[in-house]
């Protein structure tokens, strides 16, 4: 048996498979305190994107491989492991790992094994591949934000699974959401998951609109995973002193904002789930009990799945690419 793994070779914003080459590397031993998992499954998420677009995401330079999430087996226990053992289901998180080129986008990874987490065994492998980057950020970042039973917050690409995930948790909290799409035919599906409003953005006034749902409040807060000129749209949105997460750059690495809005109080914050702490396994486990009953029981919800062998990656990232698309493109090594 061998490893083959996905390695960044270079930066590419207009080509992002060309960065990429398949490799084959012996298997990895485990240390002390460290497990070797077998990867069966890992989605390709925006910030997997990032670091093939962006450029210095992967410390120490190329050759590392990308992959912020996935699912797999354990391979080996290192010395020392008693809370895992050979062949069980498990979640390695390695949102950290991927920074430093030890993502999920191998068949194998060497992890330590407090960064690892047992898959009950109802809880699918898809769900499983797909149970970090999305349900602790669409939790986590919701929590932050501290809008009050029965009040309104606005989010951009409403229509994404993450933006599905607030809308239904927010729901499920008693959070009234207005939720901002690109597409009218998205709005049925959104007000079927139990969003309050849908507004189109190609063809209303957002924030006409929104004046008119709060009654000229504003909305609480708002989430915005896109930046560029919908980030000053959304504060404009925002109630005199309400407070706007950026969470993505799905719309470039630049933003735009009103000085008028600044000087309502409007205030904008860089949200990142890596500074929730969950590098602590204890922070991590904690966050994991307390998400984990909200995905079983469908309150958070990830998306339909396509999948593509580890090595198709060209055209796994083609479709994780295309606009509008609602689910999540799954790689896959056997």
């Amino acid at each position: 048996m061998s490893n083959v793994a996905l390695v960044q070779v270079s930066f590419n914003n207009d080509d992002p498979a060309s960065t990429l080459k398949v490799v084959t590397k012996p298997i990895p031993k485990p240390a002390p305190g460290q497990v070797v998992v077998h990867i069966k499954l890992r989605p390709i998420n925006p910030s997997d994107f990032n670091n093939l677009l962006m450029g210095g995401l992967i410390e120490g330079g190329r050759n590392g491989s990308p992959g912020s999430e996935g699912f797999g087996i354990v391979h080996e226990v290192g010395e020392g492991v008693t809370t895992l053992h050979e062949g069980q289901r498990v979640i390695p998180v390695t949102m950290f790992e991927s920074y430093t080129g030890n993502g999920s986008f191998q068949k194998y990874i060497c992890i330590n094994a407090n960064h690892v987490l047992p898959v009950p065994d109802d809880i699918s492998d898809e769900i499983a591949a797909q149970f970090l980057v999305n349900p602790l950020t669409s939790y986590s970042i919701l929590k932050d934000l501290q809008v009050p039973k029965g009040q309104y917050m606005i989010q951009s690409s409403a229509g994404s699974v993450l933006g599905k995930q607030v809308i239904t948790l927010a729901k499920h909290w008693g959070i009234k959401s207005i939720n901002v799409v690109r597409r009218s035919e998205q709005k049925a599906e959104l007000k079927a998951l139990g969003a309050d409003e849908v507004i189109c953005s190609t063809d209303e006034d957002v924030v006409a609109r929104v004046k008119e749902i709060t009654g000229g409040k504003g909305a609480w807060g708002a989430l915005d995973p896109v930046g560029g000129t919908i980030t000053g749209m959304l504060a404009s949105c925002v109630r005199d002193g309400g407070q706007m997460f950026i969470y993505g750059v799905l719309g470039g690495f630049t933003l735009t904002m009103g000085t008028k809005d600044l000087f309502r109080g409007v205030s904008l914050q860089g949200w990142v789930l890596f500074r929730k702490g969950i590098i602590n396994p204890e922070i991590l486990n904690a966050l994991y009990t307390e998400i984990l009953p909200l995905v079983r029981h469908g309150i958070i919800s990830v998306a339909e799945v396509e999948k593509h062998d580890l090595t198709d990656f060209k055209q796994a990232l083609a479709k994780a690419a295309e606009p509008g698309r609602s689910g999540k493109i799954l790689l896959v090594s056997a």
